[in-house]
């Protein structure tokens, strides 16, 4: 009885000193995982995305995106990642758009028109050779979510936007079939292709 006991309490000692960090990703074990797709364009076509905190940063979540590869020239690229906090969805996204190139980095929570979004603009960075995105986003902007919260529901998409009409919500899904048709790849992908990825524990 006394070993069983031994035992038990240096597991338990064990467990408080090295904690499993079970629910940090990186990139060899992300949250997110997708395959790369012959019928997708490269620019667009999702790896995988994981979730990471820093302990000396604790008011950051940081993400990051793997695509094939980073294409600066194509216009009004949206590459995403999409989560729920206590039922409300937030993401984080990189829009590649018009001009020299124009990146912008933005996180926040809601969806729709403009009245019901909430997002402002972020730090963010790529790496042209990983085909790896980063956001750094400040949690205050994401419903500010607390050590031991749980972010669900997690996937990534990529897509192209046409026009201004695309601001406002909505999708010239037509004119992007049209092309698709005429490229014989797709302009969106998703990762996964079915369901969500792994939840993230917050860690700080």
């Amino acid at each position: 009885m006394k070993k069983i006991v031994s035992v038990l309490v240096f597991l338990l000692f064990i467990l408080l000193v090295f904690p499993l960090n079970v629910s940090a990703g990186d990139e060899e074990n992300p949250e997110i995982e997708d395959e790369a797709e012959n019928d997708v364009v490269d620019y667009l076509d999702i790896i995988s995305a994981w979730f990471y905190e820093e302990a000396d940063q604790p008011d950051f979540l940081y993400i990051c995106l793997k695509v094939v590869e980073i294409n600066e020239k194509p216009l009004k690229q949206h590459l995403t990642v999409k989560w729920e906090y206590n039922g409300i969805k937030c993401s984080a996204g990189l829009a590649i758009g018009y001009g020299e190139p124009c990146f912008l980095y933005q996180a926040g929570w809601g969806h729709g028109f403009w009245f019901q979004e909430h997002y402002q603009e972020i730090e963010g960075f790529v790496n042209l050779e990983t085909g790896v995105i980063t956001f750094k986003i400040p949690k205050v902007l994401i419903k500010n979510p607390q050590k031991g919260d749980v972010l669900t529901k997690t996937y990534a998409m990529t897509f192209k936007r046409f026009g201004f009409i695309g601001r406002m919500g909505f999708d010239r899904a037509v004119l992007r079939s049209l092309i698709e048709i005429l490229i014989k790849q797709n302009l969106s992908d998703f990762g996964p292709n079915e369901g969500y990825g792994k939840d993230y524990i917050i860690q700080y």
